[in-house]
């Protein structure tokens, strides 16, 4: 028991010692019929906090019972379930009871700010990918929440308050506690060919085996059963969640998936509740939620999810980034200021053939803000300071489309219609210089202005009728969150496995079990750049 203890001190202050590495958006402007920016503001320089000396914020907790500590070590077991380090040895060292009121009290108050810690502000930085210290401020919050906790009489909720509130969080944990118990039975389905109705043999009865572990299948069948519509539903069940065509059938795309290890999955899991430990608490009472790998815009208010839009994201080459910001203004008739990337080979399109920018309708600016002809342009400045830019006004051409939903931001991101909306019949959706193309947007720009006095959708059909661009100012600012989470949980309780489409998983998952590794975890989970399991160690 001694060593118990000794060895969870020693995590705990090893714990507490590590360090970590800390265009412009258009707007409309029709007396020039060309473009104002508005952009964010940049960042201002945050000052230097303090990290948190865990033993001493430790040492500031007052009101201990047993009955206290007993309820925060029983939380402890629950580290695995968040994808966090495994606080096994401190749960039972607290709950043996073993060693003086104070060493107890001390083991206690050491694990409560660190699970509590990894909880509410997350494993790593999402910044750095660094392992996060606990700030002074952080501990403080901490340690006042527990000492209200321990007024009310339980001392648990202190750590239940600390965990995410995210819609899917608990669906994802439900889904890790799931993954790990069948890790040690993991079954898989040998190669071979294809399989589907009708089919019988040794592979059909261990896609059984393997869809049974996965809670997708009864167990009720036998040996030799041939691949029946059972078979058929489960198979397209499964595909649903691994973000498959439901074809039903075993193809070779989805044998992969099967065969994928459980190490893998548990990776996934673990930088996705990671992720969602990074994100804001107060999301908004009206809120736009982005997924991004998802190709999906849903639109929540009170807490319900309110509408839903399919997407299209920028390239792999022109990836959209995360980020959260207001929305604070929609374009109706919007103009398209062309950013350089874009607006560079239309410049080539016009000089070899300049009645183009007329025809399609482009004004073109010098470095002074004066409109311009296509033929006053000084080609001889192609190549070094180029002076020049374009843009497009309202109309069928106009890929910006009908409206655009604007919410400043450092990365000239936004929302818009499309002039392609026949490609959101695609599954994969990827086409976009950066920017979030989104489908039916006449009746989300509804819903933002939803309340706004003399905006109804007739009023909204009327405007976008005709051809002036008109700006609309937010009553109230609408937080737009955009995200990049490639496991998801609906609101049925159903997880699906989305793609990596920006390859940005990895390098995550890797600092993350590079962190959690740090921290004696405990799963058996292998990386790319760790050439075994990570196991857990408490001498």
């Amino acid at each position: 028991m001694t060593t118990y203890l000794a060895a969870g001190l020693a995590v705990l202050l090893a714990c507490s010692a590590a360090t970590g590495a800390q265009g412009p958006d258009p707007d409309a402007d029709t007396a020039r019929e060309a473009e104002t920016v508005i952009s964010a503001a940049p960042p201002a320089a945050l000052p230097v906090r303090p990290v948190a000396d865990l033993e001493r914020w430790s040492g500031r907790i007052t009101g201990w019972t047993a009955s206290h500590r007993e309820a925060i070590a029983v939380r402890l077991f629950d580290a695995p379930s968040h994808g966090l380090p495994d606080l096994e040895a401190h749960a039972i060292a607290i709950l043996e009871g073993q060693g003086s009121e104070a060493e107890l009290n001390r083991l206690a108050g050491l694990a409560y700010l660190r699970f509590a810690g990894w909880l509410e502000f997350g494993l790593i930085d999402p910044e750095t990918h660094a392992p996060r210290v606990l700030l002074d401020e952080e501990a403080a919050m901490l340690v006042r929440r527990l000492g209200w906790a321990f007024e009310t009489g339980d001392a648990a909720q202190a750590i239940d308050d600390a965990a995410p509130t995210v819609r899917d969080y608990d669906t994802l944990r439900a889904e890790m506690m799931r993954v790990l118990a069948v890790t040690p039975i993991w079954p898989g389905v040998q190669s071979g060919p294809s399989l589907s109705a009708g089919d019988v043999g040794g592979r059909v009865d261990q896609l059984r085996t393997r869809l049974t572990a996965e809670g997708l299948l009864d167990g009720d069948w036998q040996e030799g059963d041939h691949y029946d519509i059972r078979l058929e539903t489960a198979v397209r069940r499964y595909q649903g969640r691994t973000n498959l065509a439901p074809s039903g059938r075993m193809d070779q795309a989805t044998l992969r998936q099967l065969n994928l290890p459980p190490d893998r999955r548990i990776g996934q899991l673990m930088a996705n509740l990671e992720q969602r430990r990074w994100r804001t608490r107060d999301l908004g009472r009206r809120h736009i939620w982005v997924n991004l790998a998802d190709f999906r815009l849903e639109a929540w208010e009170d807490g319900q999810l309110a509408r839903e839009h399919e997407v299209m994201v920028g390239r792999q080459a022109s990836s959209t980034p995360e980020f959260s910001e207001d929305m604070q203004y929609i374009v109706l008739n919007p103009w398209w200021g062309l950013p350089n990337g874009s607006a560079r080979p239309r410049f080539q399109s016009f000089r070899r053939n300049p009645s183009l920018a007329r025809e399609l309708g482009f004004r073109i600016y010098n470095r002074s803000g004066e409109a311009i002809s296509v033929y006053e342009i000084d080609w001889s400045r192609w190549g070094g300071d180029w002076p020049y830019r374009m843009s497009q006004p309202p109309g069928a051409t106009n890929p910006m489309g009908e409206v655009k939903f604007i919410f400043p931001n450092r990365n000239n991101i936004y929302i818009h219609d499309t002039t392609e909306r026949d490609q959101f019949v695609r599954t994969r959706r990827d086409f976009s210089a950066g920017c979030i193309r989104v489908q039916d947007p006449l009746a989300l720009a509804q819903w933002v202005l939803d309340g706004q006095d003399g905006w109804s959708r007739a009023r909204i059909d009327e405007v976008v009728a005709g051809s002036s661009p008109t700006v609309v100012w937010l009553d109230d600012r609408i937080p737009v969150h955009i995200a990049y989470w490639t496991v998801v949980g609906d609101p049925d309780g159903r997880v699906r496995y989305l793609n990596d489409l920006y390859r940005r998983d990895s390098g995550v998952i890797d600092a993350y079990l590079a962190a959690h590794e740090s921290h004696s975890p405990a799963l058996p989970v292998t990386s790319r750049s760790m050439p075994g399991p990570v196991v857990a160690s408490f001498d």
